[in-house]
This record gives C-alpha cells, sequence and structure tokens, in this order.
C-alpha cells in the first residue's frame, strides 16, 4: 500500500499542513496536456473529487468551514496551494478547492476537495484581468513625437521592442497617379499621427511575468526570431490619439492648522510633511457643508502647453489645461469631501519646471453670511517634468490575459507546463515531445489484455482566424471562397466525422504592396489598411503581425513623403515592412503567420513554413495515420517511476513505440489506466 500525503498551505501562517484521509478513500489524479480528442487545447492535471474526514486536523485545516458565523472560515473564493506526496515523494503541485461539507445531526462528517494542477493555477493568476491592466511595468513607455514615430518606421534597429506599422486608419494611400491619398507628393506624406505603435510578443510576456511573479521560457526565448520578430498591433480606437503620461506633484511642506472662530477647533488634520498625498481629515464635529480645492501653478518659461488632473481617494474629478507662463496660474477650484486624499497629476508638451500650492476652501453655509476659512494646505519647491511618454498599456486591445496567452499557445501548438507554479516552460509540441524520455513499461503491465480504440477523426479540420473587416481581407475573401490565411485541412482518402475547428482569437491582416509592377522586394511598399471597404475606419480584432527582418529597412521604389508634428516633411526612401512573413535567422528561411502556403504579398514568392506546416502537421499526421490506434492498459508502477513519470515521455509496451494521451493514477494503489498513441513521428527523435 502507498502512503499519500495532501499538504494544503495555510493563508495566513503560509505553512502547509498535511490532510488526514480515510483509509479506504479512493484518491485518482488524471493527467494530461495534448490530448487527441480535443486537439486545440493545452491540460493540466485534475484530480476527481474525493473525501476526507471532518477531523479535528482538517476542521482546522478548513477552519471549520461547515459554520457560516465564523468570520475567519476558510474561504471557498480562492483556491489554495497544494502539493501531493507518494512515500513521502513529492507527485504532483497545484491547487485544492474545497466544494462541500457533510453535516449530520449538526455535526461535520467529512469534506469534498479537488486538486487541480499548475497549469489551472497559472489561469487563476490572471484573474480574468485584461491586457490593459498590465499596469507593473513601464519599461516600454516611450516619448512620442514625430522624429521617434519617423524613426521606427524608416530606420529601425534591432533592439525595438515598439514599431509603428504602415497600416492607414485614415485614408486610403495610394503610391502615384495624384489625388489627396497620394503619398508621393509633398503635400499628401504619410502622418505620424496617423500610426498606431505595435509591440513584440516577447514584451508582452515579459510584462506578464513582472506582473505576475512569473517565469516563462522554451520557444518565446529571443533566440527563436519566430517568436520574437512577431509584434502585438496596439490599436483600440478609430483614430489614434495621444494618451500623455502623468507625474505625480510631490510636495514638501505645510502651513499647519486653521483655527475657526473664537474658539480654537482643530478643523483639518494636515501632515507635518506631505509628499503627494493631501489628506482633508476631520477631526471634530463642523457645520461645514463645503469644501473645496484649488492648486497654483507657478511655471518658470512660457509657452508650454499643460495639463493638471486632480483625483480624489484614487478617482480622477477634474482635467484643466493652460498654456504656462512665467509667474503663477490659478486653476479653477473643485469641490472635495471630507476625509479625502487628494492628489494631483501634471503633463506637459514639453519639458516644464514649476512649483505649486494648493489651497483648502471651507465654507459654512448654516450661517448668514455663509463662514469661510482658507488654507494652504501643502507647497512644493521647484518640480522639473519631462516631455511625456506614450503609455503602452493604454493602448492594448480590450482582450483578456488568459485568452491572449491561450491564443498564443494556439497559434503555435505550443504546450505550457511547470513543476513549480513559477517557472513556466512554452514549447513546440514537437520540442516537447522530444525532450522526453523513452521507458519500457512491459514488465509493469497487468496483463496481455490491451484494448485497441479507432482514433477520433475529423472530416475536415478549419484552421481560421478572426474574420477581417479590411477592404483587402474581404476582396480577397469574396475572390477565394476563404478567409485570408485560412486553411481547410482534410484528410486523404477521406474519413468520416464531423467538421473540427482552431480558431485564433486573432485578426489577420493583408497587406497591399502599392508598387505591384517591381519584382525586387527591396523596391516594394507594403501597406495595410485598417479600413472597410467603404473606407470607414474600424477597430480590428487583435492582431497579431510579422516584422519582415528586423533591424534591415527596405528601401522604396523611389521615396514617400513623411510629416512630423510641426508640418515639417520629410523625404524617405526605406520603411520597416509588416505583413505575415518573416526571416528567421536559425533556419536560414522565411516562415508565415497564414496557416495555409500563401504568396508573399512583399516578394511575390511562396512561404510554405505556415502555421499549419510549422507547428501542426507532424501531430495531425501522426494521428490520421491509417495504422493509428488509441489503446488502453494499466499497470502497477514504482513509486519510483510514478513520481518521475512525465506526459512527454514515450512509452515501450512489447516493442511498439506510445506517446501519453492521458493516465490516470491510483494514488493509494499505484495502478494506473493508460490511454496512449501509438507514435509513428520517426523525423523528430
Amino acid at each position: 500500500m502507498i502512503t499519500v500525503g495532501i499538504y494544503i498551505k495555510d493563508s495566513v501562517t503560509l505553512e502547509y499542513n498535511r490532510v488526514e484521509l480515510f483509509n479506504d478513500e479512493k484518491i485518482s489524479v488524471n493527467s494530461s496536456i495534448q490530448n487527441v480528442n480535443d486537439i486545440s487545447k493545452t491540460f493540466t492535471d485534475f484530480s476527481q473529487t474525493f473525501t476526507v474526514p471532518a477531523s479535528k486536523q482538517n476542521n482546522k485545516i478548513f477552519r471549520h468551514w461547515y459554520d457560516n458565523s465564523n468570520d475567519s472560515s476558510f474561504s471557498t473564493l480562492v483556491k489554495s496551494d497544494a502539493y501531493i506526496e507518494i512515500d513521502t515523494i513529492p507527485f504532483r503541485s497545484g491547487k485544492i478547492q474545497l466544494e462541500s461539507c457533510n453535516v449530520k445531526d449538526g455535526q461535520p462528517q467529512d469534506y469534498s476537495i479537488t486538486f487541480i494542477g499548475i497549469l489551472g493555477n497559472l489561469k487563476d493568476k490572471f484573474n480574468g484581468l485584461y491586457l490593459k491592466d498590465l499596469n507593473q511595468n513601464t519599461n516600454y513607455d516611450f516619448i512620442y513625437n514625430g522624429t521617434v514615430v519617423r524613426d521606427k518606421v524608416s530606420n529601425p534597429l534591432s533592439n525595438y521592442d515598439i514599431m509603428f506599422p504602415l497600416i492607414s486608419s485614415k485614408r486610403n494611400w495610394k503610391y502615384g497617379g495624384g489625388g489627396a491619398d497620394d503619398i508621393s507628393i509633398s503635400a499628401n506624406g504619410i502622418k505620424f499621427s496617423e500610426l498606431f505603435p505595435a509591440i513584440t510578443l516577447r514584451a508582452v510576456f515579459n510584462m506578464i511575468e513582472t506582473q505576475f511573479g512569473i517565469t516563462l521560457n522554451g520557444f518565446i526565448d529571443a533566440s527563436s526570431d519566430r517568436f520574437y520578430n512577431a509584434y502585438l498591433y496596439l490599436k483600440n480606437s478609430d483614430e489614434f490619439a495621444f494618451k500623455p503620461t502623468y507625474e505625480i506633484i510631490s510636495f514638501q511642506n505645510t502651513s499647519g492648522l486653521t483655527n475657526f472662530g473664537s474658539s480654537p477647533i482643530n478643523l483639518f488634520k494636515v501632515p507635518p510633511l506631505v509628499s503627494n498625498v493631501i489628506s482633508t481629515n476631520n477631526l471634530s464635529v463642523s457645520t461645514f457643508y463645503s469644501r473645496n480645492v484649488k492648486i497654483t501653478i507657478t511655471p518658470t518659461a512660457a509657452g508650454r502647453i499643460y495639463t493638471v488632473k486632480t483625483y480624489q481617494n484614487n478617482y480622477l474629478i477634474s482635467t484643466q489645461q493652460k498654456t504656462s507662463i512665467v509667474g503663477a496660474q490659478v486653476f479653477n477650484q473643485v469641490s472635495v469631501g471630507e476625509d479625502s486624499d487628494i492628489r494631483f497629476e501634471i503633463t506637459s508638451d514639453q519639458t516644464l519646471t514649476f512649483n505649486a500650492s494648493v489651497l483648502l476652501t471651507s465654507i459654512n453655509n448654516s450661517t448668514f453670511p455663509d463662514s469661510t476659512v482658507t488654507q494652504t494646505l501643502s507647497k512644493s519647491s521647484n518640480q522639473t517634468i519631462s516631455v511625456p511618454k506614450l503609455s503602452v498599456k493604454d493602448y492594448f486591445p480590450e482582450m483578456k490575459i488568459e485568452d491572449f496567452f491561450s491564443g498564443v499557445l494556439k497559434m503555435f501548438n505550443l504546450t505550457c507546463y511547470s513543476t513549480d507554479g513559477i517557472n513556466y516552460t512554452l514549447d513546440t509540441i514537437e520540442d516537447y515531445y522530444s525532450a522526453g524520455n523513452t521507458i519500457d513499461i512491459t514488465k509493469y503491465i497487468k496483463s496481455d489484455t490491451i484494448n485497441l480504440n479507432r482514433v477520433k477523426t475529423y472530416k475536415k479540420i478549419n484552421f481560421e482566424y478572426e474574420k477581417s473587416e479590411s477592404v483587402i481581407n474581404v476582396g480577397f475573401m469574396s475572390v477565394n471562397g476563404i478567409e485570408y490565411g485560412s486553411l481547410n485541412y482534410e484528410n486523404n482518402p477521406p474519413t468520416e466525422g464531423e467538421d473540427y475547428a482552431i480558431k485564433l482569437p486573432f485578426e489577420n491582416l493583408n497587406f497591399q504592396n502599392l508598387t505591384p509592377t517591381l519584382t525586387a522586394p527591396n523596391n516594394r511598399f507594403q501597406v495595410g489598411y485598417s479600413l472597410k471597404p467603404d473606407l470607414t475606419r474600424y477597430i480590428p480584432k487583435p492582431m497579431i503581425l510579422y516584422v519582415y527582418t528586423l533591424g534591415s529597412p527596405v528601401s522604396t521604389p523611389n521615396y514617400y513623403f513623411f510629416t512630423d508634428l510641426v508640418g515639417t516633411v520629410f523625404l524617405l526612401n526605406t520603411y520597416t515592412a509588416f505583413g505575415q512573413e518573416t526571416f528567421d535567422t536559425i533556419n536560414s528561411d522565411f516562415y508565415s503567420l497564414n496557416f495555409n502556403e500563401q504568396q508573399s504579398t512583399l516578394n511575390n514568392e511562396p512561404i510554405p513554413n505556415g502555421l499549419y506546416e510549422t507547428y501542426y502537421k507532424n501531430y495531425l499526421v501522426n494521428i490520421f495515420n491509417y495504422k493509428a490506434r488509441l489503446i488502453k492498459v494499466s499497470g502497477i508502477l514504482p513509486t519510483s517511476l510514478l513520481t518521475t513519470l512525465k506526459l512527454n515521455d514515450r512509452l515501450i509496451i512489447r516493442d511498439k513505440r506510445y506517446l501519453i494521451n492521458t493516465f490516470t493514477t491510483d494514488l493509494t494503489t499505484g495502478e494506473v489506466q493508460f490511454e496512449l498513441l501509438t507514435d509513428f513521428r520517426e523525423a523528430v527523435w
């Protein structure tokens, strides 16, 4: 008999406590990561729900959850960290979910709990947050002006995490032929404010790592150009609007307390030293009915546009803008409540040095005439704010982090696994299986009986993106009867079964070459359009793009014009080309974000290395091999093997090799029920 230990982390003491178990309770853990019955998903360990006694020890662990009058009971709103041991050897880490408690005659009898593997823990970390909530990393914010945008468009460096793809959201750009949209005419140059930024997927994953205290590695490392050259397009509005970063105004001193009337009443408590938050904390019963604050800014330079925002208890209550003078500028007073924390933030279109003071006005409306008390709450010494930066998170598409994460996994057919809930590895399915061991388990199989089953087949597998409204994509669909970049995979010879869809949560923008008569790739000009067929603007679904070659700008056939903030026109003859393909320096070949083999819009060459060919083909060909079988066998494994067996290990049973589809372990007996897939993928080993 195997000794099973289950340990749950206490949310207060942070210690792990061992759960007492029934002697005859069966505890099974099902393990799967890539399941042929649902080929588009990544799975994790989970157990069947099992019961544990309501013993003194377990009542303490679950904090007498059965009694809802207990204010400090065990929370079922979040899962608790846990791990499982077999004969004192670590087996699995994950989370425990308390499901229910059985009570008889007012006394608890047992608890029902479920164990969930580490990958489920990752989803809990994301907690329904959106990409725009990634606020723990500002390393990618940058000074935004026409010069910066022009540089990122025409002269990119290999380490640019932020770029500006030439995608129009306002005009139907043309090259030659005249008219208001001809960008080869100086008066019609591409305006820097027409362009939205894009950020590398690696940078987004870095932000996720920082926010949630995890490490992500594997395929997404910078060594893979196929990932490093991929960008997330940052467009969440019809038209680009600069949303500058703000700096908090810091205060250094206060004027103390103010008395009202003949009796010295401390109306407001003001800290003796205030850094950036002003308190209006009432210390006495008063008859004041209104309170207002106003800030005075005294700039040292004139002619600079600046904006001040006022926050009350972290809520924005006022936004006011002025053009600076050399001298004091008083902003309109803002009504605030007592017991409030007031914060001021400032931004300017240029570097600005200033000092500030805040005046609190309290009005007693119960007397006639009204009684008014004013108090200078706080003053600052000279403070300098720099040119504002573009806050990247303000432009993220409306998308949940978990949907973005799972979408990237699905795009590149990646597995995600971890042993500690902190370090996660993302591998292509081929790299994942090639890293496993080959283990002969013949002697552990219980009998000679093997249950052979056919592998679930599909008549057709549709590899799809979200439908695009772009004028170029709509035209492609009209001509070809299929969305750009999609693929309908059909078995040959045809098989029975239903249709199955692997659909990405991204839009796949079809770019257009404005100089189609020129064949040399370095003499072509490729742009995209976030415009509908009627040329009205639209907000695309989240979009992933490839930069054609990072760090090597492409030459245009002649030139195009580019206009900065103050209207200066620049003549440019290089640009950074974006689209669906990129050059992988490691494999010395081009790779595409299209599922199918699609002709490049930039160099007119077919790109065979699409998403299907690169990441899905070997996996699906093995599944749909006419010799493929899904077998079910059972065995009793020794603890040493049970605790080290991994889902990417290949198993040998009587001279045949198998991949693990799923296996279910009875922790109390060591018996394992295997569901295995025959392995014919010789090319990858």
